[in-house]
């Protein structure tokens, strides 16, 4: 119950108050990956593409990135794909993180950013549903977007694109 306050406590609380730091968004993905291969017994395999320095809030982008990997992990696999790269044209900037589980039934993709909703039939029903509206709301405090779409050969894949500014 205490987790579930802890969600809903940052879901409802402005995180205006970080200020942005100049990082090369590759860095924090290593470090988060680092730190998972660490801790646990999953596999997570990357394919980085070089990236510029951006503004970012770290510890709200960390947040979010540890949070879809834990999503993938938990409803997912045991084994992820974490990806990055860069559109110059669009200056905008990507990480994507791909599960090999069931993935969802399309029509509850977009409603799966709603607090306090899941995907229990496709993936469990372990957690508060509070995750990718914290999420959402991170990327959203980035100018950035968040995707979900099953991939073609299974799995779940979720796509944060940020601007480079």
């Amino acid at each position: 119950m205490n987790d579930i306050i802890d969600q809903f406590i940052d879901y409802v609380r402005q995180d205006n108050q970080e200020s942005r730091d100049s990082i090369n968004l590759n860095e924090l993905i290593e470090d988060v990956v680092q730190a998972r291969n660490i801790e646990e017994h999953h596999h997570i395999e990357t394919g980085l593409d070089p990236l510029p320095i951006m503004q970012i809030r770290r510890i709200a982008i960390k947040r979010a990135l540890d949070n879809l990997i834990e999503n993938a992990f938990r409803y997912g696999s045991d084994n992820i794909l974490i990806l990055s790269g860069s559109d110059k044209k669009k200056k905008t900037v990507f990480f994507s993180v791909r599960d090999y589980g069931k993935g969802i039934p399309n029509e509850q993709i977009e409603n799966l950013f709603q607090p306090f909703t899941q995907g229990d039939k496709a993936r469990g029903s372990v957690g508060s549903g509070l995750g990718l509206a914290i999420i959402k709301r991170i990327v959203g405090l980035h100018e950035g977007v968040i995707e979900l779409h099953n991939h073609a050969d299974g799995g779940l894949v979720a796509t944060v694109t940020l601007p480079v500014k």
